[in-house]
């Protein structure tokens, strides 16, 4: 069943944690499900698909190294970090929009349905969806790192790997992770998830007609964007939109008022024309016993 409200939402996840009862339930959400063509799959491997010929997505040396060359140059995003702990700087990256071998996931199941419904705008052919994603082990990710270290610098047979996949607990090494509570699925190869045993996925579908209702039930507890991205100009953006959306308001109230008022009020000018003329039969009588209509009028002795 499609969600129309966030109380729906939080109804599949009670219904799923029943079948599921466990800490290690993951979100993900998505502008488009697997039956619109959308891959729980990871930016790196829908590129390859398109560029494989490409060095980079051919060559797991060649990877690496454009990866530490983007680090190099970009030092002040990863001046905390050691270059050895290549995990916490592929997590750095993936929030970023670099193309790494991470697939987002989050804790926070709310912040999963901002991701879904982001870019979305009714009517546009969009079919938003939010994943459940159970895994049987989490990672640390000080942990995993030598794994990850050992698999691009070693010629490792991939078809040997017991795992294809791996969920990991991403370090909050920025305010942005931070505010996403931002962990990720690392894909040692190209694989489906929600057919892998070691995973469980729930494709969740989210009623279009029902976007901007809940837009507004997000950013009432607090769900926006300047929450998500968090920075000073996301937070003057948002404060820029709720001037001008309570100026617009504000405008469209009054002019409707106008309106109605001088649909149900003749012309002022007619009316006093016609007082001068002496016109009285043609005057509504409610304008005649109004003394305070005409009290500013000079009328001239004939």
């Amino acid at each position: 069943m499609a969600i129309c409200t966030i109380s729906d939402f939080l109804k599949e996840i009670l219904n799923f944690k029943s079948i599921i009862p466990s800490e290690n339930i993951y979100y993900r959400g998505q502008n488009n499900g697997i039956g619109q063509g959308w891959e729980l799959l990871p930016s790196f491997y829908r590129d390859k698909r398109k560029y494989s010929d490409v060095p980079f997505y051919k060559d797991k040396s060649e990877e690496l190294n454009v990866i530490y060359k983007f680090v190099e140059k970009s030092y002040d995003y990863f001046k905390d970090v050691e270059f050895g702990n290549l995990i916490s700087v592929i997590n750095i990256l993936q929030h970023y929009g670099f193309p790494t071998r991470a697939l987002d996931v989050t804790k926070n199941p709310l912040v999963a349905l901002y991701f879904a419904l982001e870019n979305i705008v009714q009517g546009d052919g969009n079919c938003p969806v939010i994943y459940l994603i159970y895994a049987e082990k989490s990672n640390a990710a000080f942990l995993i790192n030598d794994d990850i270290n050992s698999f691009y610098r070693k010629e490792n047979d991939e078809k040997k790997r017991l795992d294809s996949a791996v969920l990991i607990n991403g370090c909050n090494l920025s305010e942005r992770i931070r505010s996403q509570k931002g962990d990720f699925i690392f894909f040692y190869k190209e694989v489906e998830i929600d057919k892998d045993p070691e995973f469980s996925v729930r494709e969740i579908p989210i009623n279009v007609n029902n976007v901007k209702s809940l837009k507004e039930e997000l950013d009432i507890i607090g769900i926006s964007e300047s929450t998500i991205y968090p920075s000073l100009v996301a937070e003057a953006k948002r404060l820029r939109e709720n001037l001008i959306g309570g100026y617009e308001t504000n405008k469209h109230l009054e002019e409707t008022v106008r309106n109605t008022i001088m649909k149900k009020t003749p012309n002022t000018s007619d009316m006093a024309k016609r007082v001068l003329e002496d016109k009285k039969d043609e005057i509504p009588r409610q304008y005649l016993e109004n003394k305070k209509m005409f009290a500013g009028l000079r009328l001239k002795d004939k």
